[in-house]
């Protein structure tokens, strides 16, 4: 399940996605403080089900801004607890301020979301995905150990989800996957330093059971799935 909402507005920080994180934590305890409590607070250490991706609307950079005409959040999960809670709330925050700038709702639209029907399938990132080795070391698809780490990822996510493991293991075939770093401002440890997360975005085909291969799509793929990982399904997967 996936939808998305928009917001106009003038300029955002380069680290602007804590500040999305933020948005959809308030529309949840708008809706049910309890269920936040739930999610964010007894459960904080835990992997979050849902994941979103970002889109800005005409934008440019500006030193340390960027200055744009809209931002578009797209929201998915396969939580019917967290869909329907999300959903209700979002409605209810027509404004949203970040630092000195308001954000304006303007729209909030259901996405289709299709059935995965076949093993090999070809995924296309929404937002880039961030694949780490157990040292913290940034993976490459390039790299031996990504596969087995992706792996681990994800059978970290579905056993978090839906109490079970992986039906059998992933298969990453990147088609074409560009390296992306994105800055996030580190507001646990000092609100002045930053965070820098080396990741890829792109296209690729990943083999596996339709069932995880349905999952993974609706939760996100990698490390950190709530701000990274967001994919969207092209079809069956033939490599170009």
């Amino acid at each position: 399940m996936r939808f998305k909402v928009s917001y106009r507005l003038s300029k955002l920080p380069m680290h602007y996605r804590m500040s999305v994180y933020s948005l959809i934590k308030q529309a949840i305890r708008l809706e049910n403080s309890q269920y936040y409590d739930k999610l964010f607070t007894q459960s904080k250490n835990k992997i979050q089900s849902f994941s979103f991706s970002t889109f800005l609307h005409n934008f440019s950079f500006h030193d340390t801004m960027i200055h744009l005409d809209k931002i578009t959040i797209t929201i998915s999960s396969p939580d019917m607890e967290f869909f329907v809670t999300i959903l209700n709330g979002i409605p209810k925050i027509k404004e949203f301020k970040v630092n000195d700038e308001v954000w304006v709702q303007s729209q909030i639209q259901l996405l289709h979301e299709p059935n995965i029907t076949s093993r090999k399938a070809r995924f296309k990132t929404n937002s880039p995905i961030l694949i780490e080795d157990k040292n913290g070391k940034p993976l490459s698809p390039r790299d031996s150990a990504y596969e087995t780490e992706l792996n681990y990822y994800a059978n970290s996510q579905i056993q978090q989800f839906a109490k079970r493991n992986l039906y059998e293991p992933l298969k990453f075939t990147p088609i074409k996957m560009i390296k992306t770093v994105i800055k996030e401002r580190n507001r646990h440890l000092n609100p002045e330093s930053y965070l820098y997360f080396t990741t890829f975005r792109g296209t690729f085909i990943l083999e596996g059971n339709l069932q995880d291969l349905q999952l993974l799509y609706q939760l996100g793929l990698g490390k950190r799935t709530a701000y990274f990982g967001l994919l969207d399904y092209e079809g069956e997967g033939v490599k170009a």
